[in-house]
Formats: C-alpha cells, structure tokens, sequence
C-alpha cells in the first residue's frame, strides 16, 4: 500500500510541471494589458511602459517563466498586481471560505446522490428511477450560473427565505472572525452564528452540488444494476434474502469503490464551478478572488490560484485512489481485473 502511494505521488509531479507551463502560458494569452488595466485608459504611453517596466512584464516569457518558477521553489506565489498585496495571504484569507463551500456541498451531493442510486436500482423503471432520469438530465443540462440566479429569484426574491449573497449578515460581523466561521459555530455550539452562516451556504452549495449529486446517483445506479446481475447475487436470492438486504449487503459494496472514483473526479469539475458559483452569491472565496483576477488581467493572481486548484484537485485524486485502492486490492498493483 506504501508503494502504491508512492507511485500515485511521483505521477502527480509530471502533471504538475505541465500544469504550471500550461497556466503559465495560457494566462499571457489572454487579451489586454496588465498595465493598461491598472492604470486606466486615459494614462499615457509614457506611464504604461513605466508600470510594465515596473511590473517586469516587458522582459521575454522565459525569463518571466524562470523567475516565477524561482518564486516558487522559495515559497513565493508573488504580490498581486491589482491589491499589492501577496497571492498568499489573500489565498490564506479566501480559502477557508471556499473550503466550507465544498465540504458542504461534497456533503449534499453524497445525502441527495447516494439514496437516489439506491432506491432507483431497487426498482428499475419504477417511479423513483425516474425521479432520478429527470434530476440527471437537469442536474447535468442546467448550467451553473442559471441554476444559482434562478434559486436566488425562486428563495430570495419570491419567497424571502433565505439571504441572496455573502458569508454572513450584516449585523453578524462576529462570524468573520474565524477563516472557518462554519466550523468554528459548530464547534462551539453557537447556534445562532450557525443558523446565520447555514442560511448564506446553503444555496451556494446547492448550486456546486446538483451537478455531483446528479452524476453520482446515476453512475450508482447503473454500478449496482450490473452488480445484481452477478452469480453470487442470484445466490443471495436463493437463499431467501430480501431486496433491500442484498442492495445493501451486497450490491452497495462492491459498487462504492467505482462510485467513489467518479465523485473525486467530479470534485474537479466542482472547483471550476465555484467560479461563478461564488461570483454570484458574493461569496468571499478563492473562486471569486481568481473571477477578479481574470477580470483585471492579474498575472501573480491567476497563476496562483490555478496552481492551488491544482494541488487540491491532485490531494482529492490521491485520497480518492488510496480509498478504492483500500475497497479494491487489485488496483494496487496495476490490475482492474
């Protein structure tokens, strides 16, 4: 098991390097200059080489790319060009927010995914198996961004149920004290602060969750319907178990293991999400921060925030292969069958 997370370890160290190169790259693409964005259009040219001097953005590429790599191996992750301030301590601020965000919505998806496959595999065809056709095709079609604004009109604006944006309230500055503020509420019993904070996650998490929700319940149910096929599940049935005891005891184990796979590489696809996710609830959250970032043309920023994207979508991958790996023994040493 050891040197199977060693191997999964040294494979990620490729991945990364082309990471870095390719948002490196991909970012000095993007249309507009830095300098002009900070400085405004009305600043003259004389003003605007002067900034990019500053900025070191008028020496070649590779010479950025080395530099930016050297920052790196020093812990460096470079100041902002639109605050001044450094990526890492704006990431440090943001993260915890975001971090909740994803827990929470990783949270739902698992409540609403893993009931939903269960019950539509028990009976296939039956009503519940369609609830679960309808949610799928809903929960992949609809984008992100109309999900979030069609939930703020339905429980903001129509129903006033629940705040349309930010953290917390605005006469709740005491939530704001811990980067974790959720789980520092929990943890202390704070049932007010909780309910506050629990108001203001819930539909961003709503949002990232609907679409992993969707994906892990059908790819369940279509896992466990294979499963049921299988001899030693006919076996089951002879001797007398009933429906529900060989879903659980039987098919349900041997499904997990794949089920998990797609919910670690769904956690990617919830990282881009919280982009505009956290965009159009307000959310201050790494997502937002990079939303700006690409918005005002910030180099540092982007890059940044990518490579913490891709460390922590690299972290879930490996937990996620360690877990299976732990379920199914066969694939630590290169087999699936």
């Amino acid at each position: 098991m050891i040197g199977f997370f060693f191997r999964r370890m040294l494979e990620a160290i490729p991945v990364l390097a082309l990471v870095l190169l390719a948002v490196f790259s991909l970012t000095h693409l993007i249309p507009g200059d830095p300098a002009v964005m900070l400085l405004g259009p009305d600043a003259s040219n004389q003003q605007i080489m002067a900034l990019r001097h500053d900025l070191h953005l008028d020496t070649p590429l590779y010479l950025q790319f080395g530099a930016y790599l050297m920052q790196l191996l020093h812990g460096d992750l470079g100041e902002s060009l639109r605050t001044g301030r450094p990526v890492a301590a704006s990431l440090a601020l943001y993260l915890p927010a975001t971090s909740e965000l994803a827990v929470t919505a990783l949270f739902f998806s698992l409540f609403i995914g893993l009931p939903l496959g269960i019950l539509a595999a028990k009976k296939p065809g039956g009503i519940m198996d369609r609830i679960l056709q309808l949610y799928t095709l809903c929960g992949v079609s609809i984008p992100a961004f109309l999900l979030a604004f069609g939930l703020q009109i339905v429980f903001c604006s129509w129903l006033d149920w629940l705040p349309v944006a930010g953290r917390s309230s605005a006469f709740a500055p005491h939530a704001l004290t811990s980067g974790f503020a959720l789980t520092s509420a929990l943890l202390h019993g704070n049932i007010s602060m909780l309910a506050d904070l629990g108001s203001h996650i819930l539909l961003p998490a709503l949002v990232l969750g609907t679409f992993i929700a969707a994906t892990l319940a059908r790819f369940l149910r279509n896992t466990m319907l294979e499963t049921l096929s299988a001899d030693y599940i006919l076996t089951a049935r002879a001797k007398g178990l009933r429906q529900t005891q060989i879903l659980l005891s039987q098919a349900l184990p041997n499904a997990i293991g794949p089920a998990i796979m797609v919910l670690g590489v769904q956690f990617g696809d919830m990282l881009g999400g919280a982009i505009l996710t956290e965009t159009v609830f307000s959310w201050p959250g790494v997502g937002r921060y990079m939303f700006e970032a690409i918005r005002t043309r910030d180099y540092p920023a982007i890059q940044s925030t990518t490579l913490v994207f891709a460390i922590i979508f690299m972290i879930v991958s490996l937990t996620t292969d360690v877990m299976t790996a732990l379920i199914d023994p066969r694939l630590r040493n290169g087999r699936s069958s």
